[in-house]
């Protein structure tokens, strides 16, 4: 091979692998940032570090994303609080999510699971929402502290 073809190549297969580095580099997802609550549950999101919070001061015995078989596939509930009770909380809006969201709901309602939906505008007042939303289940929770407050 002559000397011309080679100064010729090599610069090029060089910028073929550090384009092919890079776009290695960029597709690898951050490792997920996660969020200690007040009982020991690592959540992914700061909303459900204040569901969770929530949840522990109204006295809710409550599960962080435990499996639950529904059908041919395995869901995994933002909270579970027995007795086919979940607790969703929706805390984005990307089309993306937004489909995924449609899709879970659609699955809850198929299979007539009890859902109380949280969005971004209900954590300005959780614990007054989160009570109206729990009241009803009260029998299933004996010790609900009930929030009170407006």
């Amino acid at each position: 091979m002559s000397l011309a073809l080679i100064i010729l190549f090599v610069p090029i297969v060089l910028g073929i692998i550090y384009l092919v580095w890079r776009l290695r580099r960029r597709s690898r997802t951050p490792p997920q940032e996660l969020y200690v609550c007040l009982d020991g549950h690592l959540v992914k999101s700061r909303g459900e570090w204040m569901v969770d919070a929530a949840l522990l001061y109204l006295r809710i015995h409550h599960e962080y994303e435990q499996p639950l078989r529904v059908d041919s596939q395995v869901i995994h509930p933002d909270f579970s609080l027995g007795h086919d009770i979940f607790i969703e909380y929706w805390g984005s809006n990307t089309k993306h999510y937004l489909q995924y969201k449609r899709e879970r709901q659609l699955l809850y309602k198929k299979k007539k699971y009890r859902i109380i939906e949280l969005e971004n505008e209900h954590l300005k007042n959780l614990l007054h929402y989160l009570s109206k939303k729990l009241e009803p289940f009260q029998d299933y929770f004996p010790n609900l502290n009930l929030y009170l407050g407006g």
